[in-house]
Protein backbone atom coordinates (compact mmCIF):
# COMPACT_ATOMS: atom_id res chain seq x y z
CA UNK A 1 0.00 0.00 0.00
CA UNK A 2 1.66 3.36 -1.00
CA UNK A 3 0.82 4.76 2.38
CA UNK A 4 2.75 2.37 4.07
CA UNK A 5 5.43 2.45 1.51
CA UNK A 6 7.81 4.37 3.65
CA UNK A 7 7.58 2.40 6.58
CA UNK A 8 7.81 -0.86 4.56
CA UNK A 9 11.00 -0.40 3.90
CA UNK A 10 11.90 1.15 7.15
CA UNK A 11 10.54 -2.32 8.50
CA UNK A 12 12.44 -4.37 6.02
CA UNK A 13 16.17 -3.02 6.61
CA UNK A 14 15.85 -3.06 10.56
CA UNK A 15 14.97 -6.85 10.57
CA UNK A 16 17.44 -7.71 7.84
CA UNK A 17 20.33 -6.15 10.26
CA UNK A 18 18.68 -7.56 12.91
CA UNK A 19 18.52 -10.45 12.22
CA UNK A 20 22.72 -10.72 10.51
CA UNK A 21 23.64 -10.38 14.13
CA UNK A 22 25.63 -13.40 15.56
CA UNK A 23 23.11 -14.24 18.32
CA UNK A 24 21.04 -16.00 15.25
CA UNK A 25 23.73 -17.47 13.73
CA UNK A 26 23.88 -21.14 15.21
CA UNK A 27 22.20 -23.28 15.77
CA UNK A 28 21.30 -23.00 12.14
CA UNK A 29 19.22 -26.35 12.10
CA UNK A 30 16.95 -23.31 14.37
CA UNK A 31 17.46 -19.96 12.98
CA UNK A 32 17.97 -20.45 9.37
CA UNK A 33 13.76 -21.19 8.90
CA UNK A 34 13.48 -18.42 11.39
CA UNK A 35 15.42 -16.39 9.17
CA UNK A 36 13.89 -17.45 6.00
CA UNK A 37 10.27 -16.65 6.58
CA UNK A 38 10.90 -13.21 8.46
CA UNK A 39 12.99 -12.27 5.82
CA UNK A 40 10.52 -13.15 2.69
CA UNK A 41 8.97 -9.61 2.54
CA UNK A 42 5.50 -9.55 2.64
CA UNK A 43 3.91 -6.02 3.21
CA UNK A 44 4.33 -5.58 6.70
CA UNK A 45 1.42 -3.65 7.28
CA UNK A 46 1.19 -5.12 11.03
CA UNK A 47 4.43 -3.00 11.62
CA UNK A 48 3.73 -0.08 9.04
CA UNK A 49 0.64 0.68 11.46
CA UNK A 50 2.60 0.69 14.89
CA UNK A 51 4.97 3.09 13.25
CA UNK A 52 2.32 5.34 11.78
CA UNK A 53 0.55 5.50 14.80
CA UNK A 54 3.82 6.44 16.68
CA UNK A 55 3.85 9.39 14.21
CA UNK A 56 0.70 10.66 14.56
CA UNK A 57 1.15 11.40 17.84
CA UNK A 58 4.54 12.38 17.98
CA UNK A 59 6.05 13.57 14.82
CA UNK A 60 8.40 10.80 14.58
CA UNK A 61 8.43 6.94 14.31
CA UNK A 62 12.13 5.78 15.58
CA UNK A 63 11.04 5.04 18.78
CA UNK A 64 8.58 2.96 18.21
CA UNK A 65 10.30 0.65 15.40
CA UNK A 66 11.41 -2.32 18.25
CA UNK A 67 7.75 -2.27 18.98
CA UNK A 68 6.91 -2.79 15.39
CA UNK A 69 9.47 -5.51 14.65
CA UNK A 70 7.89 -7.11 17.81
CA UNK A 71 4.14 -7.04 15.96
CA UNK A 72 5.62 -8.29 12.71
CA UNK A 73 7.83 -10.59 14.15
CA UNK A 74 4.86 -12.27 16.09
CA UNK A 75 2.46 -12.62 12.88
CA UNK A 76 5.03 -14.26 11.33
CA UNK A 77 5.10 -16.00 13.94
CA UNK A 78 1.19 -17.08 13.81
CA UNK A 79 1.72 -18.22 9.72
CA UNK A 80 4.29 -20.47 10.38
CA UNK A 81 2.25 -22.34 12.68
CA UNK A 82 -1.15 -21.76 10.37
CA UNK A 83 0.74 -23.07 7.55
CA UNK A 84 1.08 -26.33 9.27
CA UNK A 85 -2.30 -26.19 10.49
CA UNK A 86 -3.90 -25.79 6.67
CA UNK A 87 -1.39 -27.74 5.22
CA UNK A 88 -0.25 -25.00 3.34
CA UNK A 89 2.60 -25.33 0.90
CA UNK A 90 2.96 -21.89 -0.19
CA UNK A 91 3.89 -18.91 1.41
CA UNK A 92 4.39 -15.52 -0.65
CA UNK A 93 5.21 -17.78 -3.50
CA UNK A 94 7.52 -19.63 -1.85
CA UNK A 95 7.47 -22.93 0.25
CA UNK A 96 6.24 -22.62 3.44
CA UNK A 97 9.00 -23.54 6.25
CA UNK A 98 7.49 -27.03 7.01
CA UNK A 99 7.77 -27.76 3.29
CA UNK A 100 11.28 -26.82 2.85
CA UNK A 101 12.40 -27.74 6.04
CA UNK A 102 10.18 -30.42 7.98
CA UNK A 103 7.05 -30.23 10.27
CA UNK A 104 9.29 -30.57 13.45
CA UNK A 105 11.58 -27.96 12.83
CA UNK A 106 8.73 -25.19 11.64
CA UNK A 107 6.88 -26.01 15.29
CA UNK A 108 10.64 -25.25 16.85
CA UNK A 109 11.30 -22.23 14.76
CA UNK A 110 7.69 -20.84 14.87
CA UNK A 111 8.34 -20.68 18.75
CA UNK A 112 11.75 -19.44 18.79
CA UNK A 113 9.81 -16.93 16.32
CA UNK A 114 7.00 -16.04 19.05
CA UNK A 115 10.43 -15.76 21.42
CA UNK A 116 12.11 -13.29 18.98
CA UNK A 117 9.28 -11.15 19.22
CA UNK A 118 9.42 -10.88 23.29
CA UNK A 119 12.79 -9.53 22.99
CA UNK A 120 12.28 -7.02 20.56
CA UNK A 121 9.50 -5.77 23.19
CA UNK A 122 11.99 -5.79 25.63
CA UNK A 123 13.80 -2.61 24.10
CA UNK A 124 10.02 -0.79 24.55
CA UNK A 125 11.67 0.92 27.54
CA UNK A 126 9.64 2.50 29.85
CA UNK A 127 6.24 1.36 27.71
CA UNK A 128 7.46 -2.35 28.37
CA UNK A 129 4.66 -2.49 31.34
CA UNK A 130 2.09 -1.19 29.01
CA UNK A 131 2.56 -3.40 26.03
CA UNK A 132 3.37 -7.05 27.06
CA UNK A 133 -0.28 -7.02 28.48
CA UNK A 134 -1.47 -5.89 25.03
CA UNK A 135 0.72 -8.51 23.18
CA UNK A 136 -0.50 -11.20 25.63
CA UNK A 137 -4.51 -10.13 25.32
CA UNK A 138 -3.93 -10.30 21.18
CA UNK A 139 -2.25 -13.27 21.11
CA UNK A 140 -4.59 -15.35 22.82
CA UNK A 141 -7.15 -14.15 21.40
CA UNK A 142 -5.52 -14.73 17.97
CA UNK A 143 -5.21 -18.66 18.65
CA UNK A 144 -9.21 -18.04 19.77
CA UNK A 145 -9.79 -16.25 16.41
CA UNK A 146 -7.87 -19.98 14.62
CA UNK A 147 -9.97 -22.47 17.07
CA UNK A 148 -13.21 -20.78 15.80
CA UNK A 149 -12.01 -21.19 12.61
CA UNK A 150 -11.29 -24.52 13.05
CA UNK A 151 -14.45 -25.28 14.43
CA UNK A 152 -16.22 -23.65 11.91
CA UNK A 153 -14.79 -25.95 9.07
CA UNK A 154 -15.56 -28.50 10.97
CA UNK A 155 -18.72 -28.14 11.23
CA UNK A 156 -21.65 -28.90 8.59
CA UNK A 157 -23.34 -26.14 6.54
CA UNK A 158 -26.65 -27.33 9.09
CA UNK A 159 -24.83 -26.60 11.77
CA UNK A 160 -26.21 -23.98 14.58
CA UNK A 161 -22.35 -22.54 14.80
CA UNK A 162 -22.75 -21.18 11.55
CA UNK A 163 -24.08 -18.19 11.64
CA UNK A 164 -23.32 -14.71 11.04
CA UNK A 165 -21.99 -13.94 14.52
CA UNK A 166 -20.13 -16.59 14.83
CA UNK A 167 -18.37 -15.85 11.76
CA UNK A 168 -17.88 -12.11 12.37
CA UNK A 169 -16.33 -13.24 15.70
CA UNK A 170 -13.66 -15.29 14.52
CA UNK A 171 -12.32 -12.96 11.48
CA UNK A 172 -12.44 -9.96 15.06
CA UNK A 173 -10.37 -12.45 16.73
CA UNK A 174 -8.03 -14.40 13.72
CA UNK A 175 -7.08 -10.75 11.91
CA UNK A 176 -8.35 -7.58 13.15
CA UNK A 177 -7.43 -7.62 17.25
CA UNK A 178 -4.15 -8.12 15.53
CA UNK A 179 -4.50 -4.82 13.64
CA UNK A 180 -6.22 -3.05 16.37
CA UNK A 181 -3.18 -3.51 18.98
CA UNK A 182 -0.59 -2.65 16.53
CA UNK A 183 -2.93 0.88 16.16
CA UNK A 184 -2.83 1.37 20.08
CA UNK A 185 1.09 0.26 20.68
CA UNK A 186 1.62 2.69 18.39
CA UNK A 187 0.01 5.49 19.89
CA UNK A 188 1.20 4.33 23.17
CA UNK A 189 4.89 4.75 21.92
CA UNK A 190 3.65 8.13 20.38
CA UNK A 191 2.71 9.11 23.75
CA UNK A 192 -1.41 9.07 23.35
CA UNK A 193 -3.83 9.93 26.09
CA UNK A 194 -5.41 6.67 27.36
CA UNK A 195 -8.90 7.29 25.77
CA UNK A 196 -7.15 8.20 21.87
CA UNK A 197 -4.81 4.99 22.44
CA UNK A 198 -8.23 2.85 22.89
CA UNK A 199 -10.05 4.93 20.08
CA UNK A 200 -7.50 4.01 17.86
CA UNK A 201 -7.29 0.32 18.97
CA UNK A 202 -11.10 0.61 17.85
CA UNK A 203 -10.03 2.19 14.47
CA UNK A 204 -7.77 -0.92 13.84
CA UNK A 205 -10.55 -3.34 14.93
CA UNK A 206 -13.07 -2.21 12.44
CA UNK A 207 -10.75 -1.85 9.35
CA UNK A 208 -9.63 -5.43 10.36
CA UNK A 209 -13.11 -7.04 10.14
CA UNK A 210 -13.87 -4.47 7.40
CA UNK A 211 -10.47 -5.75 4.88
CA UNK A 212 -11.66 -9.82 5.74
CA UNK A 213 -15.06 -8.86 5.03
CA UNK A 214 -13.65 -7.28 1.35
CA UNK A 215 -11.41 -10.30 1.09
CA UNK A 216 -14.30 -12.85 1.12
CA UNK A 217 -15.83 -10.20 -1.38
CA UNK A 218 -12.97 -10.13 -3.58
CA UNK A 219 -12.35 -13.75 -3.14
CA UNK A 220 -15.25 -14.22 -6.18
CA UNK A 221 -16.12 -11.09 -7.49
CA UNK A 222 -12.38 -9.26 -7.37
CA UNK A 223 -10.53 -8.68 -10.51
CA UNK A 224 -7.90 -11.11 -10.76
CA UNK A 225 -5.11 -8.85 -11.64
CA UNK A 226 -5.50 -6.18 -8.84
CA UNK A 227 -6.60 -8.95 -6.14
CA UNK A 228 -3.33 -10.81 -6.63
CA UNK A 229 -4.69 -14.44 -6.93
CA UNK A 230 -7.34 -16.80 -8.26
CA UNK A 231 -10.39 -15.87 -8.28
CA UNK A 232 -12.95 -18.32 -6.60
CA UNK A 233 -10.68 -20.58 -4.50
CA UNK A 234 -13.14 -20.10 -1.31
CA UNK A 235 -15.90 -21.57 -3.74
CA UNK A 236 -13.68 -24.99 -5.19
CA UNK A 237 -12.63 -25.53 -1.10
CA UNK A 238 -16.25 -25.40 0.08
CA UNK A 239 -14.69 -22.44 2.19
CA UNK A 240 -17.48 -20.94 4.65
CA UNK A 241 -17.38 -17.39 3.67
CA UNK A 242 -19.28 -14.18 5.19
CA UNK A 243 -20.48 -14.58 1.31
CA UNK A 244 -21.94 -18.18 1.87
CA UNK A 245 -23.00 -18.07 5.44
CA UNK A 246 -25.38 -14.56 4.01
CA UNK A 247 -26.54 -16.36 1.24
CA UNK A 248 -27.89 -19.19 4.03
CA UNK A 249 -29.57 -17.04 5.80
CA UNK A 250 -31.00 -15.18 2.58
CA UNK A 251 -32.37 -18.05 -0.09
CA UNK A 252 -35.12 -20.00 0.92
CA UNK A 253 -36.29 -23.74 -0.26
CA UNK A 254 -34.71 -25.26 -3.45
CA UNK A 255 -32.33 -22.31 -3.94
CA UNK A 256 -31.17 -22.96 -0.25
CA UNK A 257 -30.99 -26.80 -0.82
CA UNK A 258 -28.83 -26.59 -4.10
CA UNK A 259 -26.60 -24.01 -2.52
CA UNK A 260 -25.71 -26.55 0.04
CA UNK A 261 -25.35 -29.32 -2.24
CA UNK A 262 -23.09 -27.16 -4.33
CA UNK A 263 -20.74 -26.45 -1.27
CA UNK A 264 -20.55 -30.13 -0.34
CA UNK A 265 -19.52 -31.14 -3.58
CA UNK A 266 -15.50 -32.43 -3.54
CA UNK A 267 -16.05 -33.41 -6.91
CA UNK A 268 -17.16 -32.21 -10.46
CA UNK A 269 -16.15 -29.25 -12.88
CA UNK A 270 -14.92 -26.58 -10.89
CA UNK A 271 -16.04 -23.68 -13.53
CA UNK A 272 -20.02 -24.82 -13.48
CA UNK A 273 -19.99 -24.86 -9.66
CA UNK A 274 -18.72 -21.63 -9.50
CA UNK A 275 -20.66 -20.28 -11.65
CA UNK A 276 -23.77 -22.07 -10.05
CA UNK A 277 -22.87 -20.62 -6.41
CA UNK A 278 -22.35 -17.00 -8.13
CA UNK A 279 -25.61 -17.14 -9.55
CA UNK A 280 -27.21 -18.40 -6.11
CA UNK A 281 -25.23 -15.61 -4.33
CA UNK A 282 -26.62 -13.30 -6.99
CA UNK A 283 -29.90 -14.07 -6.19
CA UNK A 284 -29.41 -13.54 -2.86
CA UNK A 285 -27.40 -10.45 -3.04
CA UNK A 286 -24.67 -11.21 -0.95
CA UNK A 287 -22.37 -8.53 -3.08
CA UNK A 288 -24.32 -6.19 -2.24
CA UNK A 289 -25.28 -6.90 1.61
CA UNK A 290 -21.38 -7.41 2.14
CA UNK A 291 -20.53 -4.24 0.90
CA UNK A 292 -22.74 -2.34 2.80
CA UNK A 293 -22.07 -3.87 5.69
CA UNK A 294 -17.94 -2.99 4.91
CA UNK A 295 -19.21 0.61 4.39
CA UNK A 296 -20.33 0.40 7.59
CA UNK A 297 -17.32 -0.46 9.43
CA UNK A 298 -15.14 2.03 7.71
CA UNK A 299 -18.08 5.02 8.26
CA UNK A 300 -17.22 4.38 12.06
CA UNK A 301 -13.75 4.08 12.23
CA UNK A 302 -13.80 7.52 9.86
CA UNK A 303 -16.09 8.93 13.34
CA UNK A 304 -13.74 7.36 15.37
CA UNK A 305 -10.55 9.10 13.65
CA UNK A 306 -12.27 12.01 13.58
CA UNK A 307 -12.80 11.91 17.43
CA UNK A 308 -8.60 11.61 17.90
CA UNK A 309 -7.11 14.80 19.64
CA UNK A 310 -4.48 15.73 17.50
CA UNK A 311 -4.57 18.34 14.69
CA UNK A 312 -5.83 17.48 11.45
CA UNK A 313 -2.82 17.03 9.51
CA UNK A 314 -1.21 14.30 11.40
CA UNK A 315 -4.02 12.09 10.57
CA UNK A 316 -3.63 12.51 7.03
CA UNK A 317 -1.94 9.29 6.78
CA UNK A 318 -4.12 7.24 8.88
CA UNK A 319 -7.17 8.55 6.47
CA UNK A 320 -5.05 7.32 3.28
CA UNK A 321 -4.20 4.30 4.06
CA UNK A 322 -8.18 4.28 5.18
CA UNK A 323 -9.31 5.08 1.76
CA UNK A 324 -6.55 2.50 0.15
CA UNK A 325 -8.34 -0.39 2.02
CA UNK A 326 -12.06 1.14 1.04
CA UNK A 327 -11.31 1.43 -2.39
CA UNK A 328 -9.74 -1.65 -3.27
CA UNK A 329 -11.53 -2.97 -6.60
CA UNK A 330 -14.82 -5.34 -6.38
Amino acid sequence: MKSLESYQSCVNDALVARLQQKNFDEPAGLYEPCKYILQNGGKRVRASLVLLASKMFSGSFEKALSVALAFETFHNFTLIHDDIMDKASIRRGIPTVHIKWDENTAILSGDAVMIIAYRFFEEAGENVMKLFPLLNKTALEVCEGQQYDIDLEKAALQDALVTESVYLKMIELKTSVLLAACLKAGSIVGGANEVDAQKMYEIGRLLGVAFQLQDDVLDTYGNEKTFGKKIGGDIRVNKKTYLLIKALETLQGEDKKQLSSLMSETAGNENDKFNAVVSLYNKADVKGQTVALIKEYFVKAKTLVDEIAVPETQKQELRLFMDELLNREY
